[in-house]
């Protein structure tokens, strides 16, 4: 290359370089590098083609032209506007896709230029600009003549687009910083709590669509504004100011990076409970900046208040409720008491009678003295279960355990309940292994459960059934069913059957004697030894009550 050529080829990049250094945009730079580009190298026109706005694949033509000789090139310009250059296609399309210059001797003998033949256009280049990797431009010239590529000129060129790709970087910096913050506002904006900012002096820099709402002002109206005349109460503004002051001054932080609850001032003058989250960054051009979320919990306090009401409300009513379960617990045993003496006596003297002690009885008499005893007996039972409820409420059920034949109790609750079987023609059948062993029970209240469950098969056994009495030791449980194949138990209500003063379909439609409370004393028994019961019934194909107690007692009990 010619010593003189070889300068002005480096005068233009060092005037690319210039033109770089001062231009912002990559069409502010592009007409003066295209002019300087045209004057060092003599080609007579040249021009800048962009990435398309709909399509960032496709580069277009702008209007960004250098003509050596006005008008001259009307015809190219113009078959330029209608064509697209995809990546890869065409001249313009070859140096977007490979990031290098390219360079056609003769358009007229090139497919690939895209372009018709057009009379006075000889050779082609074109260099793309590329920024942060990517071709963000492509810069075309165009000589009269046809020409062979020239080395030289191919790389001061590549320099050329590598000076101009800083622009394109700046730019690419500003519109990535341009959409981050338009991408914070919409965010911002979309958020369903309020945002706040406000600069040192305490003026709003920032207020969302949210902020609008909660504080009744648009951001037009409050952007400007005094923060603390805006939305902090009359009551807390000095304190407001002494906080910006003491942070700016020692950097003390006593509300910032905290969320915390406090009231804000409305724009129709009235204050209200909002959540608060207050943040401060530093700018070194800017100063400081305080951020704050705000959201409005008028809806959660009057929620809350109305909970509490509730709450205290619920409270008292337990309470009442509670006087009036311990009234009626006292009451069910002061009653229970009144009736057991008189009704003892009763039974005494019914004793006497129906001994013949105080003389003979006729046939019907014996018969309603029959009838007296067996009500007396079923009132004294239920007095019993009263009594022994009341006891359970008020805490001083206690057992008296102790070394118990199993089999005893077996035994006495069989024979107890054995002449009401008999009454309704039913087999009551006791089935057990020979030798049961002792077990730490209390034999009373074991018996009495057991012939709480004995009585209920009984009386839920249509005449005529069978009800048994099966035990076997289980390893150190010893197991006792009661079963029966009488109406059975309705799903449905055999997780109520233990429950007090609760009673079944069934016995409440047939008028079955009892006020649903042998199934409750007989689990609080059960339990009482340590043990546990459990109901598996199939309705009209009778029930099986199982219960298992351990043989020793537990080392809680």
């Amino acid at each position: 290359m010619p010593k003189d050529r070889e300068l002005v080829l480096v005068s233009l990049l060092q005037e690319a370089t210039r033109i770089a250094n001062e231009a912002d945009d990559i069409r502010d730079a592009g007409l003066p590098v295209i002019n300087a580009v045209c004057k060092a190298t003599g080609w007579p026109v040249g021009h800048l083609c962009l990435p398309d706005e709909r399509d960032r694949r496709v580069f277009v033509s702008t209007d960004v032209w250098h003509e050596e000789v006005p008008g001259e090139f009307a015809e190219l310009r113009k078959a330029s506007e209608d064509v697209h250059f995809p990546l890869g296609g065409g001249i313009v399309g070859r140096a977007a896709k490979t990031g290098r210059p390219q360079w056609i001797a003769d358009v007229a003998e090139e497919a690939a230029f895209v372009r018709p033949d057009i009379a006075g256009v000889g050779a082609a280049i074109a260099f793309p600009i590329t920024a942060r990797g990517v071709v963000a431009a492509v810069l075309e010239f165009f000589t009269r003549e046809p020409a062979e590529p020239d080395p030289g000129l191919l790389e001061i060129m590549s320099d050329v687009g590598i000076q101009l790709g800083r622009v394109a970087d700046r730019m690419a910096a500003r519109q990535a910083l341009l959409f981050g913050s338009q991408r914070l506002q919409r965010v911002l904006d979309s958020c369903v709590e309020a945002f706040v900012a406000m600069d040192e002096g305490g003026m709003i820099t920032a207020w969302n669509a949210a902020a609008e709402k909660v504080f009744g002002l648009s951001k037009e109206e409050a952007i400007g504004r005094r923060l603390a005349d805006t939305i902090i109460p009359p009551q807390y503004r000095d304190a407001h100011h002494l906080g910006v002051g003491r942070f700016l001054t020692t950097g003390e932080r006593r509300v910032l990076d905290n969320r915390f609850e406090i009231t804000a001032w409305h724009a129709n003058g009235y204050e209200f409970p909002i959540e608060l989250a207050v943040w401060a960054v530093q700018d070194p051009m800017m100063g400081w900046t305080f951020n704050a979320f705000v959201h409005d919990i008028t809806d959660r306090k009057r929620t809350e208040d109305a909970l509490r009401h509730a709450y205290e409300h619920e409270r008292e009513a337990v309470s009442r409720l509670r006087e009036l379960d311990l009234a009626k617990s006292d009451f069910v045993a002061t009653v229970s008491h009144e009736f057991r003496t008189p009704l003892t006596n009763v039974i005494g003297h019914l004793e006497v009678l129906t001994s013949g002690d105080a003389g003979p009885l006729t046939p019907a008499q014996s018969r309603m003295l029959g009838v007296i005893g067996r009500n007396s007996d079923r009132l004294r039972a239920l007095i019993e279960d009263m009594l022994t409820i009341s006891k359970v409420e008020a805490g001083v059920f206690d057992l008296e355990l102790r070394p118990t034949e199993l089999h005893e109790v077996l035994v006495v609750a069989h024979a107890a309940v054995e002449p009401r079987a008999k009454r309704r023609g039913h087999r009551l059948v006791l089935t057990g292994e020979d030798q049961l062993g002792r077990v730490e029970a209390d034999p009373d209240q074991l018996q009495r459960a057991l012939c709480n469950l004995l009585i209920n098969g009984v009386n839920f056994t249509p005449d005529g059934g069978v009800v048994e009495l099966i035990a076997r030791v289980d390893g150190e449980h010893v197991e006792i069913k009661v079963r029966d194949n009488g109406v059975g138990i309705d799903p449905d209500e055999q997780k109520k059957l233990f429950t007090r003063f609760w009673r079944g379909t069934f016995a409440v439609r047939e008028a079955v004697q009892g006020a649903g409370l042998g199934l409750a004393i007989t689990k609080t028994i059960v339990e009482g030894h340590g043990g546990e019961i459990s109901v598996d019934s199939l309705l009209g194909h009778g029930t099986t009550f199982t219960i298992r107690i351990p043989r020793e007692r537990p080392l809680w009990l």
